[in-house]
């Protein structure tokens, strides 16, 4: 249980669909260091400011919310939870020992279909009432393997101090004529993303759909060549520098066309960050 006193709140649970009372969500897990205060920013309080001071709300009980019933966040949480924490505190020493290297190939000793099941449970707390019913069955059984030809889960590394939570959301790439349907979920020092039936937003992601295939016991050693993005703006699948933004700034207020944007990507639907 956590230190933090838990309030009555009822609702839809956002995985099994059942209305009732709603328990607190850690996204991602309270042990994969996420057991401190920290700024929760809305897009407008995001939106025309210097990507390091954000303003928002100061939530002292870390990223998450009541998201779903206390039957699914006890068994997922039991299923899922320390395969993934397990992961997270190897990758976090991987980057501390990195020193700034761009793409790290290294093995971790993991439970993949955990971890991912775990992935997956994180990005139904950031996605609203909206459900999949095969990703539904995908975590309430832990046995199950494999998800639909549509969905996949590419994953990155990040540093620092900042967070990104966004729902599906849409972003139109006019020089390749290409439309992607995402989510992302972004915690140090993990950072997912979720694709609909559309390519990675970024090359640089690494495809993490494969955990699938192991089984619910199976623990391997997995070879992963993971990229260290940073995490400034609010948009989803952008990861230019902080430089880079204040650059994008600079020519708005010059009077460039879209000069906000990340490349020649444009959100085509608002994104829903927690």
């Amino acid at each position: 249980m956590s230190r933090w006193a838990h309030r009555d709140r009822h609702g839809i649970c956002r995985i099994c669909g059942i209305e009732g009372k709603l328990s607190f969500e850690h996204v991602p897990p309270e042990a994969a260091f996420n057991d401190r205060p920290l700024v929760m920013a809305g897009m407008r309080d995001l939106i025309g400011r210097d990507p390091d001071q954000p303003r928002g709300r100061t939530q002292q009980r870390g990223a998450g919310d009541y998201t779903l019933c206390e039957r699914c966040n006890s068994r997922t949480g039991h299923w899922y939870g320390s395969a993934y924490v397990e992961w997270a505190r190897q990758a976090l020493m991987i980057v501390g020992a990195a020193r700034g290297c761009a793409t790290l190939y290294y093995g971790y000793r993991i439970h993949p279909l955990r971890v991912l099941k775990q992935v997956i449970c994180m990005f139904f707390s950031a996605n609203g009432a909206r459900r999949q019913p095969d990703l539904v069955r995908f975590v309430l059984d832990p046995e199950r393997r494999g998800l639909h030809p549509d969905i996949q889960v590419f994953a990155f590394l990040t540093n620092g101090n900042r967070a990104r939570q966004c729902g599906v959301s849409g972003i139109l790439n006019f020089d390749r004529g290409q439309a992607v349907i995402l989510s992302e979920v972004t915690f140090p020092p993990f950072g997912f993303v979720l694709c609909l039936d559309s390519p990675a937003p970024d090359p640089r992601l690494i495809d993490i759909t494969f955990f699938a295939k192991f089984g619910y016991g199976e623990a391997r050693d997995v070879f992963l060549r993971l990229t260290v993005l940073p995490v400034h703006s609010h948009y989803p699948g952008d990861y230019r520098s902080r430089e880079d933004i204040l650059n994008c700034v600079r020519r708005a207020s010059a009077g460039d066309a879209n000069p906000l944007l990340t490349r020649t990507d444009v959100p085509a639907a608002s994104p829903e960050p927690r």
